[in-house]
């Protein structure tokens, strides 16, 4: 049996103007249409394997003059990709 591995792994978002990642514009046009609300975004029709392989992010910094601390369990990076779309996606 072999253990899982943690990464950590971080990243900036600015929405005005959109910066900070690859995918910025997308991510700031999301999160504007979810009210700044990270599990308020549409999931995603995708085919996910049923592998369980859990992935924890935490997601915190403002949004409209508030502060924001989302912190979610996924059952594998598949799963988060599909709930969280641009926003928390990070090119390998």
């Amino acid at each position: 049996m072999t253990a899982g591995r943690a990464v950590a792994r971080g990243g900036l978002l600015l929405c005005d103007p959109p910066l900070g990642h690859a995918r910025a514009a997308e991510a700031c046009a999301e999160l504007g249409a979810a009210g700044g609300d990270i599990d308020r975004i549409p999931a995603r029709n995708v085919f996910c394997p049923m592998i369980f392989a859990p992935v924890t992010l935490h997601a915190r910094g403002l949004w409209d003059g508030r502060s924001v601390d989302f912190r979610q369990t996924y059952t594998s990076r598949c799963v988060m990709e599909a709930r969280t779309g641009a926003v928390l996606a990070f090119d390998d």
